[in-house]
């Protein structure tokens, strides 16, 4: 099956399913991952309609957030917090109107995400922007998803970058 295939079907899935639910599942085991425990400093995205939502990190926390700005194919990391002021941006995704923070002070990137599979190839929705994104970083990587969109096999290039850890509701895959 090609990506484009795979993306729609993902979506036809993924329309089906409670991804409020799901969020509130993923946010809880994300927040427990020995892994994000020590971070300070965490990319999160913000979600687009039928998109998980793991914003809900942010509440009572102690670490610093960022949301991804979009700038002709460049994610830069933004400063976000409840009171930042977002803007409808780049692929029509909520952007932070803050400062701009180094790459390099990132402990984690979570990421979006249509499907992925049992050997951590992630599925975006074929920009490519995120790829180039991790490429210059050594920020551990988590992809929450729902179990229903963890594939067997899905199809990568050599430039698709792995995410070290997917989430599920029920799986860890390392």
């Amino acid at each position: 099956m090609e990506k484009s295939a795979i993306r729609h079907y993902a979506k036809e899935i993924r329309a089906a399913l409670d991804i409020k639910g799901i969020s509130q599942i993923l946010t809880e085991r994300i927040s427990s991952l020995e892994e994000y425990k020590p971070s300070k400093t965490v990319l999160l995205f913000y979600p687009k309609a039928g998109e998980i939502d793991i914003t809900g990190l942010a509440i009572n926390s102690d670490k610093n957030f960022c949301l991804p700005k979009t700038r002709n194919g460049e994610i830069i990391p933004c400063c976000w917090n409840s009171n930042t002021q977002l803007k409808l941006g780049a692929y029509d995704i909520y952007e932070p109107c803050s400062e701009r923070i180094p790459q390099n002070n990132l402990d984690i990137i979570i990421l979006p995400g249509l499907c992925a599979d049992k050997n951590r190839n992630r599925l975006g929705y074929g920009k490519g922007c995120y790829d180039k994104f991790l490429a210059n970083t050594d920020a551990l990587t988590i992809l929450p998803i729902p179990d229903e969109m963890l594939f067997d096999n899905i199809p990568a290039e050599s430039h698709d970058i792995k995410p070290d850890i997917i989430i599920t509701p029920t799986k860890i895959i390392r």
